[in-house]
Protein backbone atom coordinates (compact mmCIF):
# COMPACT_ATOMS: atom_id res chain seq x y z
CA UNK A 1 0.00 0.00 0.00
CA UNK A 2 1.61 3.32 -1.03
CA UNK A 3 1.96 6.10 1.51
CA UNK A 4 -0.71 8.75 1.58
CA UNK A 5 0.53 12.31 1.31
CA UNK A 6 -0.32 12.82 5.00
CA UNK A 7 1.67 9.74 6.02
CA UNK A 8 4.65 10.94 4.01
CA UNK A 9 4.52 14.38 5.61
CA UNK A 10 4.16 12.98 9.13
CA UNK A 11 7.02 10.53 8.58
CA UNK A 12 9.26 13.31 7.26
CA UNK A 13 8.35 15.49 10.26
CA UNK A 14 9.12 12.63 12.65
CA UNK A 15 12.40 11.94 10.87
CA UNK A 16 13.40 15.58 11.33
CA UNK A 17 12.41 15.36 15.00
CA UNK A 18 14.65 12.31 15.39
CA UNK A 19 17.56 14.21 13.85
CA UNK A 20 16.90 17.08 16.27
CA UNK A 21 16.98 14.66 19.21
CA UNK A 22 20.22 13.10 17.95
CA UNK A 23 21.90 16.50 17.68
CA UNK A 24 20.67 17.59 21.10
CA UNK A 25 21.68 14.38 22.87
CA UNK A 26 25.11 14.36 21.24
CA UNK A 27 25.65 17.96 22.31
CA UNK A 28 24.25 17.40 25.79
CA UNK A 29 26.49 14.38 26.32
CA UNK A 30 29.46 16.60 25.54
CA UNK A 31 28.18 19.43 27.75
CA UNK A 32 26.97 17.50 30.80
CA UNK A 33 29.18 17.62 33.88
CA UNK A 34 27.69 14.51 35.49
CA UNK A 35 29.18 11.31 34.03
CA UNK A 36 25.91 9.41 34.51
CA UNK A 37 24.06 12.06 32.52
CA UNK A 38 26.66 11.87 29.76
CA UNK A 39 25.91 8.15 29.50
CA UNK A 40 22.14 8.77 29.52
CA UNK A 41 22.45 11.30 26.68
CA UNK A 42 24.77 9.04 24.66
CA UNK A 43 22.38 6.11 25.08
CA UNK A 44 19.39 8.22 24.02
CA UNK A 45 21.27 9.51 20.96
CA UNK A 46 21.96 5.93 19.93
CA UNK A 47 18.29 4.97 20.31
CA UNK A 48 17.20 8.03 18.32
CA UNK A 49 19.57 6.98 15.52
CA UNK A 50 17.76 3.62 15.41
CA UNK A 51 14.41 5.43 15.18
CA UNK A 52 15.71 7.62 12.35
CA UNK A 53 16.90 4.53 10.46
CA UNK A 54 13.49 2.88 10.88
CA UNK A 55 11.67 5.92 9.51
CA UNK A 56 14.18 6.35 6.69
CA UNK A 57 13.59 2.70 5.81
CA UNK A 58 9.83 3.17 5.66
CA UNK A 59 10.21 6.24 3.46
CA UNK A 60 12.81 4.62 1.20
CA UNK A 61 10.70 1.47 0.77
CA UNK A 62 7.91 3.73 -0.42
CA UNK A 63 10.07 5.58 -2.95
CA UNK A 64 10.60 8.72 -0.90
CA UNK A 65 14.08 10.25 -1.05
CA UNK A 66 15.38 11.17 2.39
CA UNK A 67 18.32 13.41 1.55
CA UNK A 68 18.06 15.89 4.34
CA UNK A 69 20.34 18.62 5.67
CA UNK A 70 19.52 17.50 9.21
CA UNK A 71 20.67 13.95 8.52
CA UNK A 72 24.38 14.66 8.69
CA UNK A 73 25.14 15.09 12.33
CA UNK A 74 28.64 14.99 13.69
CA UNK A 75 28.82 14.61 17.46
CA UNK A 76 30.93 17.22 19.26
CA UNK A 77 34.48 16.10 19.97
CA UNK A 78 35.70 15.63 23.52
CA UNK A 79 34.34 16.75 26.84
CA UNK A 80 32.77 20.19 26.62
CA UNK A 81 31.33 20.30 30.14
CA UNK A 82 33.53 23.33 30.91
CA UNK A 83 31.49 25.28 28.33
CA UNK A 84 28.42 25.18 30.58
CA UNK A 85 29.81 28.00 32.72
CA UNK A 86 30.38 30.16 29.65
CA UNK A 87 26.87 29.46 28.40
CA UNK A 88 25.27 29.88 31.80
CA UNK A 89 23.67 26.44 31.58
CA UNK A 90 23.47 23.52 33.97
CA UNK A 91 22.81 19.80 33.82
CA UNK A 92 19.32 20.58 35.15
CA UNK A 93 18.64 22.86 32.17
CA UNK A 94 19.91 20.23 29.73
CA UNK A 95 17.57 17.63 31.25
CA UNK A 96 14.65 20.06 31.28
CA UNK A 97 15.13 20.86 27.60
CA UNK A 98 15.52 17.17 26.77
CA UNK A 99 12.31 16.13 28.54
CA UNK A 100 10.42 18.99 26.89
CA UNK A 101 11.68 17.80 23.51
CA UNK A 102 10.60 14.22 24.26
CA UNK A 103 7.11 15.43 25.18
CA UNK A 104 6.87 17.18 21.82
CA UNK A 105 8.24 14.20 19.87
CA UNK A 106 5.87 11.75 21.61
CA UNK A 107 2.94 13.99 20.72
CA UNK A 108 4.06 14.14 17.08
CA UNK A 109 4.21 10.35 16.96
CA UNK A 110 0.72 10.13 18.43
CA UNK A 111 -0.63 12.16 15.52
CA UNK A 112 1.33 10.10 12.98
CA UNK A 113 0.00 6.86 14.49
CA UNK A 114 -3.59 8.10 14.32
CA UNK A 115 -3.16 9.30 10.72
CA UNK A 116 -1.43 6.16 9.42
CA UNK A 117 -3.48 4.10 6.97
CA UNK A 118 -1.00 1.21 6.79
CA UNK A 119 -1.30 -1.11 9.82
CA UNK A 120 2.37 -2.19 9.56
CA UNK A 121 3.60 1.40 9.57
CA UNK A 122 1.20 2.20 12.42
CA UNK A 123 2.73 -0.64 14.48
CA UNK A 124 6.27 0.59 13.82
CA UNK A 125 5.31 4.13 14.79
CA UNK A 126 3.55 2.90 17.95
CA UNK A 127 6.71 1.02 18.89
CA UNK A 128 8.84 4.13 18.39
CA UNK A 129 6.32 6.25 20.31
CA UNK A 130 6.51 3.83 23.26
CA UNK A 131 10.30 4.07 23.20
CA UNK A 132 10.07 7.88 23.11
CA UNK A 133 7.84 7.70 26.19
CA UNK A 134 10.50 5.50 27.80
CA UNK A 135 13.12 8.15 26.97
CA UNK A 136 10.99 10.78 28.70
CA UNK A 137 10.67 8.49 31.72
CA UNK A 138 14.46 8.04 31.82
CA UNK A 139 14.91 11.81 31.78
CA UNK A 140 12.15 12.29 34.37
CA UNK A 141 13.80 9.76 36.69
CA UNK A 142 17.21 11.43 36.28
CA UNK A 143 15.69 14.80 37.16
CA UNK A 144 13.66 13.44 40.07
CA UNK A 145 16.67 11.58 41.52
CA UNK A 146 18.60 14.86 41.60
CA UNK A 147 15.72 16.86 43.09
CA UNK A 148 15.19 18.84 39.87
CA UNK A 149 11.67 17.59 39.13
CA UNK A 150 9.10 17.50 41.86
CA UNK A 151 5.70 16.22 40.76
CA UNK A 152 2.93 18.08 42.56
Amino acid sequence: MPLTNKEKLFLEDNLNAEYLCIRKYDQYAALATDQQLKEVFNDLASKERQHAETIKGILTQNGVTTNNIFETTTPPKGDLSHVQKDLGTSDAQLLNDAITTEKHVTSAYNTAVLESADPNIRKQLQHIQKEEQDHAETLFNAMKARGWYKPQ
